[in-house]
Order: structure tokens, then sequence, then C-alpha cells
């Protein structure tokens, strides 16, 4: 796979697990697909970012990177609100084609329903990176090794219960369909699940995203089943959610039988984790070596560079990991 920016692996890196060794083939191999984009496109001195997930905790912590590496090199960068609305994406991308941006780093809602909009702005001699995942009409993409972090985290879920509960231990799995990025790590859960552990019981998999959905679907499932040992969930603050639901139904915070995982864990997972309780295991890069990229591919695209994608790898941290502090410290804590 093209790696102009390869970014060195991330020895104890873990925030999301997502280490794309295993995803089928991505746009980041061929970036530049589409319709032809205009010659007449130079240097990026002006970036617009639409991340539409606003409403997740991690956003903050996003939008300082991106403005703390936006001023490393000289750019100006701008900022969409989506409000997770697909909608008001298209909206405020449309309203903002014809003004002085030089590239767009987009993380679809529904990559389908962006791609004429993409075909614009690129025909309009601009940039468009796709962040998390492909689209027919970019000239680049960011990813994280969406199938293989799912993967890792749902084979040490398996490992765990088969070590610590036994091969009859019920799961819970929080999936996220919606989006590739969803769907190749919920697919990897499974599979990581599945092969390691194929007694384990599946008692449940619904979609969760948001802190609010996890603890809403994860109170609802363990009315049905109570005595649920593992939860794992595609997106980490969902698994905040999960965890809290626990908490409630009575679970102590420390029980030696339960174990919540989740793919870009949270500030308050992380913390959970360093505390020794039952969050147990994330998929994890550096925030940091993923959002400076969002900066770094429209500028290298304005260099000249026809192989600027990025598909950062990643790992499973636990509370054994050496960087866990640091890990903490990056998102706030």
């Amino acid at each position: 796979m093209k790696r102009s920016l390869r970014l060195t692996a991330l020895a104890t890196v873990a925030l999301a697990g997502l280490a794309l060794s295993a995803c089928s083939t991505t746009a980041a191999d061929d970036a530049g697909t589409g319709a032809t984009a205009s010659a007449d496109r130079g240097p990026v001195k002006k970036i617009l970012f639409d991340y539409p997930f606003t409403a997740l905790p991690v956003y903050g912590a996003i939008t300082d990177i991106v403005q703390a590496r936006a001023a490393e090199k000289g750019v100006e960068v701008s900022f969409t609100n989506d409000e997770m609305d697909l909608q008001k994406q298209v909206s405020q991308l449309t309203s903002n084609l014809g003004s002085d941006v030089d590239a767009v780093v987009s993380f679809p809602v529904d990559p389908a329903s962006l791609e004429s909009v993409a075909q614009q702005y690129r025909a309009a001699g601009k940039y468009w990176v796709t962040y998390g995942g492909d689209m027919t009409n970019q000239d680049a993409t960011l990813q994280f090794s969406f199938y293989q972090s799912g993967h890792d985290l749902g084979k040490d879920a398996a490992e765990w219960a088969l070590k610590n509960v036994g091969p009859n231990a019920e799961v819970i799995v929080l999936s996220e369909t919606e989006r590739q990025i969803g769907q190749e790590r919920t697919q990897g859960l499974l599979d990581g699940l599945k092969e390691t552990g194929p007694d384990l019981q599946i008692v449940g998999e619904q979609q969760a995203v948001t802190p609010d959905d996890g603890l809403s679907v994860t109170t609802t499932l363990l009315a049905q089943h109570p005595n649920v040992n593992v939860v794992v969930s595609a997106v980490g603050d969902a698994a905040q959610g999960a965890y809290q639901a626990l908490v409630a139904a009575g679970r102590p915070e420390n029980d030696a039988k339960t174990y919540v995982g989740g793919l870009d864990p949270n500030l308050f997972l992380l913390q959970k984790m360093q505390e020794g309780d039952f969050f147990r295991a994330a998929t994890y890069f550096s925030l940091k070596d993923l959002v400076d990229n969002v900066i770094d591919i429209p500028v290298a695209l304005g260099e000249g560079k026809t192989d600027a994608s990025v598909d950062l790898p990643v790992q499973v941290v636990t509370v054994s990991d050496p960087n866990l502090s640091s890990y903490i410290t990056e998102l706030g804590g």
C-alpha cells in the first residue's frame, strides 16, 4: 500500500486497535479515483475539516490537535458543524464549495450521499481527502486498520473470557454498521470472538455509537441477560455507556468476571482502566499521530504528492501498557 506519509509502527500505541492490516483493498491503494479533477490545483493554504460527530467526547481533543498542526504547517483550518446529521453535512459542504478553501477532509456520514459533492470540489480545483473510509471521488484517504483493530479486540476479549469465566461466557457486541469504518470493525470483532472462543454465547448485538446509546442498549440487554460477562464495542464512546449500565445494574467496578472493551476509548474509559476496573482493553493509536494527518495529507497533495494516503497501524492496550498514562494525558487527563 502506498504511504508517502507512512507512520512508524507505534510500538505501544493502542488507542483504537485499528491496525488495518487485514482490511480489504481500500482507496488508499489507488486514491485519486473518480471523475477527473481540475488541473489547476496548487499549494494548499486553507483546509476545511468536516467531522460530523461533534457530540462525541473526543471531538474537542481532535479540533485542538488540528488547529495546533495547522499553525505548525502555516495553513488555515476551518470546521463544519454537522451535528451527526447527513442533511446538515451535505448542506454545509455545499455552502463551502464556493469558499476559498483549497482542500476538504471529510468523514462522511454516508459516503454515497457525498460522491457528487466530492466530485464538485475536485472539479472546482480543490482536493478531497476521505477520513475513515473510501470514496470513488477522492484524492487520498486517511484510515486506521478498521477490520484488524476489531479482530484484535475480539480476540483479546475471547481469550480473557476463556481464561477467567469459561467457554460459556455471555457476550454483548455493540456494533456500528452504518459506515465502512464501523462495518469493518464490527465484522472484525465478531470474527475475533468466534475464531478464538467458538463456544462463547453472544447474547446480543445492537447498534450503539454514543455513551447514551451504549447505556440504553446495554441496560435493555442486561434486563434480559443479567449475567453477561463481556461487552465489546466497535465505538469507544458506546463502551462508556455499557460500563455505566453495568455499574448501575449493581456490578462492582472491580468485578473479576466482567470485561468491557472498545475501539477508540475516551478519557473516562482509559482512566477506569488505569484504576484497575473492568474496562480491560482498547485498540489505541496516538490521537495526535492520526489527527496531524488531517493537515499533513492535504499539504502533501498540494506539494504534488500523489500517494499521500495514510493507513495508521494500531494495537491493543491494557492496564499493563507502560504508555497508558501518556495516552490519558493526550486526551486531557
